[in-house]
Formats: structure tokens, C-alpha cells, sequence
């Protein structure tokens, strides 16, 4: 447990943090976590009597996280049985817990049954599969349906999920959806409590949450002429961050937009469900900050170059979506050349940021990478043999050491050379 003397992430504090652990660090600011958590909550809360926020895991499973956002009432939004053990470990209720994957296997379908939590349906075949294993176990399944509105997020093609040929959710279109929810309604071991739909992430524009959830509120409606009420609508997540700085869509926007339609949608339904989000990058991505070392500093005719001791391997956004993350040299100021920082993967595609202007770099500075609380650990792998980086959670006066650093003895774990092999 390391004690600082302030609750800002600043370059003394960063410094001591890269010394006390060593890099490649993730280092995350639990006062922004509760704050922006806060900020979404109150945002529905303040407008609305029912109002759920369900933390989307995938963007930080860190058990400390999770557990700070359990603490400040959230629920959890999973997409894989290991998300949903992650959940259980982090004390989430298993009512509090929406299971969505576009393809569960029958054992992540039984583990959820058993488990109690609400299982966000995503095809025909897969409640087909539910209702046996719910009846084989003499269970009834919680279920919501992820339904596909058609709507263009107008997000990066690799994050856009609520596009008509995407591969989540049944459509609305062609009665696919209510055909499904006819269906599940007749089904002995299967509960029809919610409808979900989720339409994409890193979004900025308010109007394509406002077409979907017009979407959303129009389908329950049909389901109500079919004598189907709903416990919730979920909305999904999705609100999006600015990697560069400027200012983004905020949660009170958000909020402000929707309003009006959800206020008509629940005039027409004649009831109100309970409104549900599931936030994950907007609550964590800008407490992040990934800390790595230069290990030398490389000049060419046509480029310079900032070797670090970290790669895709340890971030992988700007190599899988060509992400921008703000980076600064900690303890520095000003800018006089202009640099590529290169990661330590043997891929020509390993360069974490191109072209900034920063100081004159030197072996065995620290170069802070901003806005990585999200998709940053969580997409870690040890592609190249890299052991994974450790973190730590600063909160008030001290910080704390939340996963140890891998060890390579790590990568061996389950491996096995057989005796006979030569």
C-alpha cells in the first residue's frame, strides 16, 4: 500500500507509482470512478423514479473496479460466463446481473439458470436451448431479448452493433422479435420480464440513443397488445468519451434528450417500466492512465521513435481500432519533436500513438497514456511471451496495489510437454 499526499493523479504521484511497481502500470482514479458513476446516475435518477445503472464489465474487469461500483449501487452488465463468475466474485446480486452474449453455450446458459441472474436472450435457437435447460432443471429462467432496432450508431464499424446487418439481437424488423417473445410467453420455465437493445459504443450524438429507444418504446407496446408487460426496458450503454480532449455528449445531455421520449413512451404504454443503462467506458476509461518506460529513444531519416517497454499486447486499442490516446512525458513540458511511440511487439503495426509533439525524450522516462480505464487491462494478452501488467486504485490519500504483476512463470500455468515427445 503506497500513501500519497494528494487525490490528483499528478506527475509526482505517477512517478512514485512507476517506481514503487514498476511499468507497464495501470493506474486508476477511484474519485473519478465514483463521480462519473454519479454523474450518469443522477443524470435518469433526478428525471425518473425507477432508474438502474448496470456497469458493463467488458470495459475494466479489475475485481477493485467492479467492487467500488457494486459499493455505489450499481448492477452488472456481463457478456461471457467468465464475466459473470467476475461478477458473482465481486459481490454483485445475482438479480442485479444481466447476462448478454450474441452466442451462450449450453453450459454458459446453465451456469446463468443456476446462477439466478436475467439472461438477455439473443436468437430463437437460444431460448430454445434455455427452456430445455431450465426445465431439466426444474428452474424458471429470468429472460429479457436483445432486440436489433436498425438504428446507425454513426460510431467506428468495429463497435456498431445495432446496425440491421449486424450480428446481435433479434430484429424487430419482419416480426422477427415478437415472434420470439410470443413464443417465450408460452414457455413453462421462462419469465418475459425486459427488452434490451444495445446499438453500439463510443457514441456522440444523442439522436441515434433518442431513435432507439423511440424504437424500443413502439415494440413494447406492441408486445402489450399481446398481453406482455415488461418489468424493464434497458437501453444499453454506449456513451462514448473524447480521446483528444474536447468536450463530449455528457450523461445530464443525454438524459435531456431522452426525456421526452421516454416520458411518451411510458403515456402510451399506461405503465412504467423500470429504465435501465449499462455504461461501462464512460464510468472508467478517463480514470485510467497506462504508465510505461522508454527504453530508448531512436532517430531515422523519416521518423523518430520513443521505444517503450509496452505494446498492443498491453493496449491494443490504437492497433485494433486505430484509437487516439493522449500521451504526455511525466514530469516534462513543452514540445520540440515530433514522435512515433513504438511498443515492444514484434508487429510493425505496434505504434501506440503516432506523430506528437513532445520533449526531447530520454532513456528511462515515463510516458503517461491517457484515457485507458477502459479497454485497456481488459483486452491485455501475452502475445510475444509479455507477462501482464500490474494496477493500482488511488482513492483519497492512498493507493493500492489491486493485481500483482504477472510473472512469466504465469504463461506456463497448464502447460505440459510430454514425456515421449522426441
Amino acid at each position: 500500500m503506497y500513501y500519497m499526499a494528494s487525490t490528483e493523479l499528478g506527475d509526482r504521484l505517477l512517478s512514485s507509482l512507476a517506481g514503487e511497481y514498476g511499468t507497464p502500470l495501470y493506474v486508476y482514479d477511484g474519485k473519478m470512478i465514483a463521480e462519473r458513476y454519479d454523474a450518469f446516475y443522477s443524470a435518469f435518477s433526478g428525471r425518473f423514479a425507477n432508474v438502474r445503472i448496470c456497469y458493463a464489465l467488458k470495459a475494466n474487469t479489475s475485481l477493485a473496479v467492479c467492487s467500488l461500483l457494486r459499493d455505489l449501487g450499481a448492477g452488472a452488465d456481463v457478456v461471457s460466463a467468465g464475466e459473470l463468475k467476475t461478477a458473482l466474485a465481486a459481490g454483485f446480486s445475482p438479480e442485479d446481473i444481466i447476462y448478454t452474449s450474441n452466442s451462450k453455450s449450453d453450459s454458459d446458459l446453465a451456469l446463468a439458470v443456476d446462477a439466478g441472474v436475467i439472461i438477455n436472450v439473443d436468437s430463437a435457437g437460444e431460448l430454445e436451448s434455455l427452456g430445455k435447460i431450465a426445465a431439466g432443471r426444474k428452474k424458471t429462467a429470468r429472460i429479457s431479448f436483445r432486440v436489433n432496432p436498425g438504428v446507425n450508431p454513426k460510431t467506428h464499424p468495429k463497435i456498431a452493433t445495432g446496425l440491421a446487418e449486424s450480428k446481435f439481437g433479434l430484429h424487430i424488423e419482419g416480426g422477427l422479435a415478437l415472434a420470439a417473445y410470443r413464443k417465450a410467453a408460452r414457455m413453462k420455465h421462462i419469465a418475459v420480464i425486459g427488452v434490451q437493445a444495445h446499438i453500439g459504443s463510443q457514441i456522440q450524438d444523442a439522436g441515434n440513443f433518442v431513435d432507439s429507444a423511440r424504437r424500443l418504446f413502439d415494440f413494447a407496446l406492441e408486445l402489450k397488445k399481446i398481453g406482455i408487460a415488461l418489468d424493464f426496458i434497458d437501453f444499453g450503454g454506449g456513451l462514448g468519451i473524447s480521446y483528444q480532449g474536447a468536450k463530449s455528449l455528457q450523461p445530464e445531455e443525454l438524459a435531456k434528450a431522452l426525456e421526452p421520449v421516454i416520458r411518451d413512451g411510458f403515456k402510451r404504454l399506461g405503465y412504467r417500466p423500470a429504465l435501465v443503462f449499462e455504461p461501462g467506458r464512460y464510468i472508467v476509461a478517463e480514470s485510467g492512465i497506462l504508465l510505461t518506460r522508454v527504453n530508448s529513444v531512436k532517430k531515422t531519416p523519416y521518423k523518430n521513435f520513443i521505444n517503450v517497454d509496452s505494446g498492443f499486447n498491453t493496449l491494443m486499442r490504437p492497433a485494433m481500432y486505430d484509437a487516439y490516446h493522449r500521451v504526455r512525458i511525466v514530469g516534462r513540458k513543452g514540445s520540440s519533436e515530433t514522435y512515433d511511440i513504438a511498443g515492444n511487439v514484434c508487429e510493425t503495426g505496434d505504434i501506440l500513438a503516432r506523430d506528437r509533439m513532445l520533449p526531447k525524450a530520454r532513456k528511462g522516462d515515463i510516458i503517461a497514456i491517457l484515457d485507458t480505464g477502459a479497454y485497456g487491462m481488459s483486452m491485455t494478452s501475452s502475445y510475444n511471451s509479455q507477462t501482464l501488467p500490474a494496477e493500482v486504485l488511488v482513492r483519497g490519500k492512498r493507493a493500492d496495489l489491486i493485481r500483482q504483476r504477472g510473472e512469466q512463470d504465469d504463461l506456463y500455468w497448464r502447460q505440459k510437454i510430454p514425456e515421449d515427445l522426441s
